[in-house]
């Protein structure tokens, strides 16, 4: 179940950034903690974000 959640939230992220939500979130991340992140950062996030997930379902 981990590695599904973890496909998953990459496929999450990468439908989110068809519609240039990347870019939303990399800039809200900046203005709320002044650090900056790449695209492979913002994938990363969706990544464990989807981890998490598949942990808690299981």
């Amino acid at each position: 179940m981990l590695l599904l959640g973890l496909i998953f939230g990459l496929i999450v992220g990468w439908l989110v950034s068809l519609f240039g939500g990347n870019t939303l979130i990399i800039e809200g991340i900046y203005e709320l903690t002044g650090k900056e992140i790449s695209s492979a950062g913002y994938y990363t996030i969706f990544a464990l974000l989807g981890l998490i997930s598949g942990a808690i379902k299981k």
